[in-house]
């Protein structure tokens, strides 16, 4: 996560010449891609035991893509944000028609119907749709009422695939960002073309966000704002903490005036029944057609805009006030400058991105080793192993800063052993939990937080850390 701002034309930037800055762009790409494709890929073959894993690991690995992308030491240009778009668009084109990464949501088939329900004179809130469809040579049913806000069933091209158009909107998103970098980045990357590809709504409610919070060419327009607050229930939710983290009341109250403007009309249709699907997207067990809260594969994608859209101006706040008051006093209570308290927030990614590569290898090799307590163990330790090599691939930047006195070859001893001290203290935790009736999988998750504390903890100690150098007065 690095300091956002308009990127520079390419005119201004001097760099490798344009072959090896397209090898970099697609290293980049590839790097991207890759995590996104495993788990995938993981989700297809094992459906039950990466259901729940797969979701919050995509979004950690999106999260963590400009790190990546740091590390590879891309230049910071407009060009690399349009290599991303036309990648992703290539890439869409030919998963929309061969079926590859594909498939993974019935939104495309489901979305674009609903309206049709309307033009009868019934409630989609309340008339469940019922279909089936093929897709890439299978047959499907859908079966449910609609569980999103009523202005999102009049956003589509009639007759036009709906993949098409969630591609439009992913695209002129992009677009809409494409001159701050980091944003840019952020939204152009493989995870994001892939649920656009796959025709999730979520692309176009976003693409009205965009505009209404980055707008075109820096100009915002409240009027994409107002519709986004039509179509799903997370726009709403992100719109009034925004106002809310502004203390602005006069926007926090119209914010809920409109949203409850496009949900009146079905109150009075249908009676207050429709709130549950329409409010909470049918995902409490108390609701007519829901079965409980369940994550999607499509939910990090909000997390991603809103890190995207908002965590350079955050930035900037915090570099303002960082210099004085409250801040500034914990950042000396810490012993940390203010540039070091920007590499936190890149490190913690990483690491939470090793949590679920650690989970994800040690379920697959759990399913590939025959099942005894000595292959779990064996398990835990490969996926120790892969997963300490990810982490210090990606935080290699921050690894040993401001050694002092002691060489690297000292370092690397001190960081071997702290990591094998983290192992064990894993394996413990691995076996205590599974005495006490938890899954292989809990308690690897379990054991594998509490020895990412322990060896973060010891290396930020005495590996990671450099002192902030006193002032003659202090």
């Amino acid at each position: 996560m690095a300091d956002p701002g308009r990127t520079p034309s390419a005119g201004n930037l001097t760099g490798p010449r344009p072959v090896g800055r397209y090898l970099r762009f697609s290293a980049a790409w590839v790097v991207g891609a890759a995590p996104a494709f495993a788990v995938l890929a993981a989700l297809w073959l094992y459906p039950s035991e990466f259901n729940g894993t797969s979701e919050v690991a995509l979004g950690a690995f999106a999260l963590m893509f400009p790190i990546a992308v740091r590390e590879l030491r891309v230049e910071r240009r407009t060009e690399f944000v349009d290599f991303l778009l036309v990648a992703g668009i290539v890439f869409a084109v030919i998963s929309i028609l061969t079926g590859a990464a594909n498939g993974l949501t019935d939104q495309s088939y489901s979305t674009p119907r609903f309206v049709g329900l309307l033009l009868q004179r019934q409630d989609p809130y309340v008339v469940p749709l019922s279909f089936q469809y093929q897709q890439y040579g299978q047959a499907f049913s859908f079966h449910s009422v609609y569980s999103f806000l009523p202005l999102l069933l009049f956003l589509q091209v009639p007759g036009l695939n709906y993949k098409w158009f969630a591609l439009a909107a992913w695209a002129g998103m992009v677009l809409v960002a494409r001159r701050r970098f980091d944003t840019g980045v952020m939204l152009a990357q493989p995870y994001v073309a892939i649920l656009a590809a796959n025709g999730y709504n979520d692309l176009v409610v976003l693409l009205l966000l965009t505009i209404g919070f980055v707008g075109w060419e820096g100009r915002r327009q409240k009027w994409a704002e107002w519709l986004a607050l039509g179509c799903l229930q997370l726009a709403n939710v992100f719109v009034v903490a925004y106002h809310l983290v502004r203390r602005d009341w006069r926007n926090v109250a119209l914010t809920l005036v409109i949203s409850g403007a496009f949900l009146l009309p079905f109150v009075l249709w249908s009676g207050p029944g429709i709130l549950c699907p329409a409010v909470t997207g049918d995902r409490l067990a108390a609701c007519q057609s829901g079965s409980g809260f369940a994550l999607h594969l499509d939910d990090s994608v909000w997390l991603v805009w809103g890190v995207a859209v908002f965590y350079g101006p955050l930035l900037g706040a915090l570099r303002r006030r960082a210099s004085s008051g409250w801040s500034a006093r914990q950042l000396a209570r810490f012993r940390l400058s203010f540039e070091e308290a920007l590499r936190l927030p890149a490190f913690l990614v990483v690491g939470v991105s090793g949590v679920f590569v650690n989970l994800c290898v040690f379920t697959v090799l759990g399913l590939r080793l025959p099942p005894s307590p000595e292959e779990v163990y064996l398990a835990s330790a490969g996926a120790f192993a892969v997963a300490l090599c990810w982490n210090f691939t990606w935080n290699r930047a921050w690894a040993f800063a401001g050694r002092g006195g002691h060489s690297t070859l000292y370092h690397f001893g001190l960081y071997g052993m702290i990591q094998l001290g983290a192992l064990a203290v894993n394996l413990v935790v691995l076996a205590v939990a599974v005495r006490l009736g938890a899954s292989n999988l809990d308690g690897q998750l379990a054991g594998i937080v509490v020895a990412s504390l322990l060896g973060y903890g010891l290396n930020l100690r005495w590996n990671f850390r450099t002192a902030v150098a006193r002032s003659p007065t202090g």
